[in-house]
């Protein structure tokens, strides 16, 4: 009996490991989209293969979407997603994703709100369902105060956007440091004094960075309803774009790395000073240089993972520290204060490029704390430098960029 188990079990894994493959395969074929191919056929056929194997492959239903708005083939597009909520009735997922691939869909925001309220009916508890119905009533209500300013209509957007905020906060406590933006404005909006002063109390930095720091918002966007502060962009010429959605995106992708380095964050409570370097080469090993001042002890520490600055952060490989002297600290304060660090904004909106490099540098000391991000350095390079140049670390010149 034991070996007629054993069996099965083999026969099990190799059935496993051949549909992975084929998985696999089919996903390499239809990453290939090219405008103007011919979809229907063989690559239609894969896409739907893959979809039998994985029913919410995201590869093949992009492809599928793509080839159907090409070949203006629109009709198909509902049908699409229809199919795919009837295909899996007790399942939230294809709500999600009609939400996700709206824009390949076109529908207006009632029909939108109506779809993942049916994903609600189903988990009324889930994060991302109650999220994204705060967010469409909170364009809804961005979008009426530009328009029509009836209140009537704004205190119905305002008041739903709030319902589903707060239920986020309530089921995910990390979520107030970055929904108090929204749910600020929408209470300045009803004059509501009590929700304000819970919306203020919610101050509690919960990740590496704190997301007000890579916040770029007008200074009035609290009582200046027509700003979206979760997809905020400034006017031309600047074009700007630092609203909530893409601080996190910021804060979350460079907190990767410094968790798989098991680095600290850095408190403002205590009174040790600290100056922390994340350098994100694209192609190169991530690097992690802290140097501390406790009460005049100075200490070097530097980490280096196996995986890529423009990609994952991967698991430690180096991990030492040495004693500096009191000489290369005053070093250190002196290039921070020739670039004035304290006061450079954190980002800037020319921040990106193909590949190059992020130079993420933090500066805390008791009560105060500052970050600033540069791409390829910029102002952070001679401290960023100089900092490398302090450790025992061997980097060729051409490979710091």
């Amino acid at each position: 009996m034991k070996s007629y188990v054993t069996i099965l079990l083999f026969l099990l894994s190799l059935n496993i490991f051949a549909q992975n493959e084929e998985i696999e395969e089919l996903k390499e074929s239809l990453r290939s989209y090219k405008s103007g191919e011919q979809h229907y056929g063989v690559k239609h056929d894969k896409a739907y293969k893959l979809l039998s194997l994985d029913k919410y492959n995201n590869i093949a239903i992009t492809y599928l979407l793509s080839s159907y708005r090409e070949m203006k083939e629109r009709d198909s597009i509902p049908l699409f997603f229809n199919r795919l909520i009837k295909d899996n009735p007790n399942d939230i997922e294809p709500y999600l994703i009609r939400e996700r691939y709206s824009n390949y869909e076109n529908p207006g925001y009632t029909s939108r709100i109506n779809n993942l309220k049916k994903a609600h009916k189903i988990e009324p508890n889930n994060v991302a369902i109650n999220y994204l119905l705060g967010k469409l009533y909170y364009e809804l209500f961005n979008r009426e105060y530009k328009r029509n300013k009836k209140k009537e209509n704004l205190d119905y957007y305002s008041l739903n956007s709030i319902q589903y905020f707060t239920t986020v906060c309530k089921q995910k406590e990390d979520q107030k440091e970055s929904l108090k933006y929204p749910l600020l404005q929408l209470a300045s909006y009803l004059e509501d004094i009590k929700k304000i002063k819970l919306y203020e109390s919610y101050n509690k930095q919960y990740a590496y960075f704190p997301i007000d720091a890579f916040l770029v918002l007008p200074k009035d966007w609290r009582t200046n309803f027509s700003i979206n502060v979760i997809e905020y962009y400034s006017a031309p010429p600047r074009f700007e774009r630092m609203g909530i959605e893409l601080a996190v995106t910021s804060t979350y992708g460079y907190s990767l790395f410094l968790s798989a380095c098991n680095e600290p964050i850095l408190d403002t409570k205590q009174a040790t000073k600290i100056f922390r370097f994340t350098y994100l080469r694209s192609f190169h090993n991530p690097i992690i240089i802290r140097i501390e001042n406790n009460n005049e002890k100075i200490s070097i520490y530097w980490k280096v993972s196996d995986g890529a600055g423009g990609y994952e952060p991967g698991e430690i490989i180096e991990d030492k520290t040495k004693d500096l002297k009191q000489e290369d600290w005053e070093l250190i304060e002196s290039k921070i204060k020739n670039i004035k660090f304290w006061s450079l904004p954190t980002t800037k909106s020319d921040l990106l490029g193909l590949d190059g490099s992020k130079w993420i540098i933090e500066g805390k000391t008791l009560g105060k704390y500052h970050v600033v991000e540069r791409w390829c350095g910029e102002k952070l390079n001679p401290v960023g430098r100089l900092l490398i140049k302090l450790t025992d670390l061997e980097i060729e010149e051409k490979e710091i960029y």
